[in-house]
């Protein structure tokens, strides 16, 4: 492999690694917000049955 090579896997091991950082914690904050979402969805679905047990029957 020659010098030239060598240098232009470092780049483009030096860019792929300016990426995967940032692109990996905005995956993890999409997945809070997805997952806090559906919570609090599942929790007023709950509270919904509570109040009302006949209405959650209606499908």
């Amino acid at each position: 492999m020659s010098t030239d090579h060598q240098v232009a896997l470092v780049e483009l091991s030096g860019a792929l690694h300016s990426w995967v950082g940032p692109a990996a914690i905005a995956a993890g904050v999409l997945l809070l917000i997805v997952a806090l979402f559906r919570r609090s969805r599942a929790t007023l679905a709950k509270k919904r049955r509570t109040a009302r047990p006949s209405a959650a029957e209606w499908w």
